[in-house]
């Protein structure tokens, strides 16, 4: 997967999300991190994985550990700056 050069739509953020949650989810260490990290139950996951404040706060945290940006970003064909630009179309560019 690539972006394009334009903005980046809300869309197209959030499904770069879902494939990095996806992502960390394959993992067991990464998302019990996750997990804890944010406080929510393995069960919450699901109900929300549609709220584009939980999937920014996903990429939040793909973004804070440089290993698992790259990781994600060799899986997936996206560049670190894709992933940046996805994050901040859903967290508002906070």
């Amino acid at each position: 997967m690539t972006t394009s050069n334009g903005p980046l739509s809300t869309k197209s953020a959030a499904f770069i999300a879902i494939k990095s949650l996806a992502y960390i989810s394959q993992s067991p260490e990464e998302i019990s991190k996750f997990i804890a990290l944010t406080g929510i139950e393995s069960s919450d996951i699901i109900r929300l994985k549609e709220n584009l404040k939980f999937l920014g706060g996903v990429l939040d945290f793909v973004t804070s550990d440089e290993s698992l940006l790259l990781a994600f970003c060799s899986s997936e064909k996206i560049s670190p700056e894709g992933v940046e630009a996805a994050r901040n179309q859903l967290l508002g560019s906070q």
